[in-house]
């Protein structure tokens, strides 16, 4: 093999190396190595440079060829192998498949519902002022991330669709600008890589990975649009127009089967042995307070509406109302905590203690406390149970039958 033959394969190579590891299908091989700080360094940062070196090493054979008159069969095919190689990369890297929304555009909740149907998912917030905003989760299932950078409570909506779970972050300290790369998934959850930090974050564990840093994390819930409407109408609800990337990476998820809960397929390989306790795609609201794990299962409890219950030290409740479900620290106040029933109205609690009347969002509307907000805890609303078992082996699930907390249905 001659110099310019050898030269030719090495570029193809190089760029091998430098593109697929970042790619969907090699993903399923390279997730550990892309989760991890110095491998999404490499894949998402430092690879371009071999790209630079490869497409130089074609332009240099290019040029030598020229000068005896033709090229090979190994050059061309070298060449055609550069071409398709970037090619799927432009198509298939996580890079630019999920490059994160940084200036959101929103409607009101009356044009979403023209849009939309009322059973339309979403995922809603409650910035760290109170105020809400909601995302259609069908449009957020491709960039897995969307900045809300305006206001005084900025904050980052992430979502993932292998463990329907969502989370979002606040926009302050170290955290207050991040440059942030979609990297893998790891154990079926996303990892994303924050570029200043230089660190990675798996996002059901809430923190800069190899600080142990954690994030300031803002209540995020999943429900219907329908249901977003009923109790907070001035949200405003973020959209966007479909794509030719979108309809690519939906017919991919669609064709794996990852998004149907009925479904058995499991992307990527858990770390521990399956836990049977509940089925595999059920959705479970967790719930981590203290280092103190808990799953609520939503297709048991629903029917009670509301749980009474203290995990980690604190009091909490969970409410149920058709399929929006919030949870929220019952303390009124330092040294006393609500006892909450059903009332005779639909989608409405009283609690034990005042009589006063609270919605869903832990907002009293009547009666001692009117006016009172209850503290929503941030947990992780209708995530796969495969997922959260995964992260969480030890995770209690509760039980009616075994509790000693109270319920009302």
């Amino acid at each position: 093999m001659n110099t310019l033959n050898v030269v030719a394969v090495i570029a193809v190579l190089l760029t091998a190396i430098a593109v697929l590891p970042g790619t969907l299908g090699v993903l399923m091989l390279t997730n550990k190595i892309a989760a991890s700080p110095a491998g999404a360094r490499y894949i998402y940062s430092q690879s371009g440079a071999l790209i630079i070196v490869a497409l130089a090493l074609l332009v240099y054979i290019g040029f030598q060829g020229s000068q005896v008159g033709g090229y090979s069969v190994i050059v061309l095919a070298s060449a055609a192998a550069v071409a398709f190689l970037l090619i799927y990369g432009f198509l298939m890297h996580a890079k630019l498949l999920f490059t994160p929304i940084k200036k959101p555009t929103y409607v009101s909740v009356d044009q979403a519902l023209e849009k939309f149907p009322a059973d339309e998912e979403v995922v809603g917030v409650i910035d760290t002022n109170g105020k809400p905003f909601a995302y259609i989760a069908r449009l957020a299932r491709r960039p897995h991330i969307v900045f809300q950078p305006d206001g005084d409570a900025p904050f980052l909506m992430t979502h993932c669709i292998l463990a329907h779970s969502s989370m979002s972050y606040a926009l302050q300290g170290n955290f207050s600008n991040p440059d942030i790369t979609i990297t893998a998934a790891l154990a079926n959850n996303m990892v994303f890589y924050e570029k200043s930090s230089r660190c990675s974050v798996v996002q059901i564990h809430n923190r800069l990975e190899g600080t142990n840093e954690p994030l300031s994390t803002v209540p995020t819930i999943m429900t219907s649009l329908s249901s977003w409407n009923k109790y907070y109408p001035e949200s405003p609800v973020w959209q966007r127009s479909f794509t030719w990337r979108d309809m690519f990476y939906l017919k991919l998820l669609a064709r794996a089967d990852v998004i149907d809960p009925s479904s058995s397929v499991v992307v990527y390989p858990l770390q521990h042995e399956r836990d049977d306790r509940l089925p595999l795609k059920s959705c479970v609201i967790g719930v981590l307070l203290d280092g103190q794990p808990k799953a609520y299962t939503v297709q048991r409890n629903e029917k009670h509406k509301v749980i009474n219950d203290r995990l980690g030290g604190r009091e909490l409740a969970v409410f149920f109302t058709d399929d929006f479900i919030q949870v929220c620290d019952r303390s009124i106040d330092a040294d006393s905590a609500l006892t909450f029933e059903c009332s005779g109205q639909a989608g409405e609690f009283t609690d034990h203690e005042s009589g006063s009347t609270w919605l869903p969002t832990g907002q009293c509307v009547a009666g001692e406390y009117k006016g009172r907000q209850l503290d929503l805890i941030p947990h992780y609303n209708k995530i796969f149970w495969y997922v959260w078992s995964d992260y969480f082996p030890n995770s209690e699930v509760f039980d009616v039958a075994s509790s000693n907390t109270t319920v009302a249905a």
